[in-house]
């Protein structure tokens, strides 16, 4: 069984689907995926849990290629308010829901589990993936495409991360993470702070998070903002739910095989 954590809000529902559909073409193994929500409308009307009728027509999908799989929805909406210092910086680029994976060592999951943003594809096997030994810390993540350059040549991405529950309960790291977040602002919120607190640094090969574009042994494809250079200097930031964009301006129909399912299938979809 591989077993993975991921988070958002209704309106990732389409970045579920593919990843869903991306890991049912490379992968015959059963997987639970555990996914938090929360409702947080009080702070945006936008904020609203992912739907059980989402949740179960992509699960269907699952148990279709696999019977034993399944999805888990954790509603950490009071949890995050109980847990989550009342000093947090929400006025950022992300939404809250990107702060759920920082109270995994609340949640009631395997003691390894692998993290993965809504924003990325499964394009091979992950087996050697979630296989990869982590007993002596807290995470194993890839180098930061970005952040090596302007952060430090160490600095990780936490969009993929594999991680080791038990650990982080002994040490107490997402706690420090917790309380280093209610006192400090900065444009990675979490993802700085998993960085700063993470007792021993587990580097995975940049094949299990490539962030630039997609090479010969890419693993998983992670649509993350990035820097091109030419034509002009400029930021790309787009998701692969973006199918107009991944051709015309990506220039690519690499991804076509899910990409053409997901658009047969996302009306499905509430």
């Amino acid at each position: 069984m591989i077993n993975i954590l991921m988070s958002g809000n209704n309106n990732v529902k389409d970045g579920l689907l593919i990843v869903v559909l991306s890991y049912i073409k490379h992968n015959s193994e059963p997987v639970t995926i555990y996914f938090e929500t929360m409702d947080f409308r009080d702070l945006n009307p936008k904020y609203l849990p992912i739907t059980e009728n989402n949740v179960r027509y992509i699960e269907s999908l699952l148990k279709k290629a696999n019977p034993e799989s399944s999805i888990k929805i954790i509603d950490c909406s009071e949890l995050f308010k109980s847990t989550m210092p009342e000093r947090l910086d929400l006025d950022n680029i992300y939404t809250p829901y990107s702060l759920l994976r920082i109270l995994a060592d609340k949640l009631d999951i395997p003691d390894k589990i692998l993290y993965l943003d809504t924003d990325i594809m499964i394009l091979s096997r992950i087996d050697d993936l979630f296989s990869f030994d982590v007993s002596d810390t807290e995470f194993a993540a890839v180098i930061d495409y970005l952040g090596k350059t302007w952060i430090s040549s160490q600095y990780q991405n936490s969009g993929v991360m594999l991680m080791n529950i038990r650990k982080i309960r002994e040490t107490g790291f997402l706690e420090k993470c917790r309380k280093y977040i209610s006192k400090n602002k900065s444009p990675f919120l979490d993802q700085d702070a998993l960085n700063r607190f993470v007792t021993a640094k587990v580097y995975l090969p940049n094949k299990f998070n490539e962030q630039h574009k997609r090479r010969e042994d890419t693993v998983i494809r992670h649509f993350s903002k990035t820097i091109k250079w030419f034509p002009f200097f400029h930021t790309q930031n787009i998701k692969p739910w973006m199918v107009g964009q991944v051709h015309s301006v990506m220039k690519t129909n690499q991804y076509d095989d899910i990409l053409n399912e997901y658009l047969e299938l996302k009306n499905n979809l509430d």
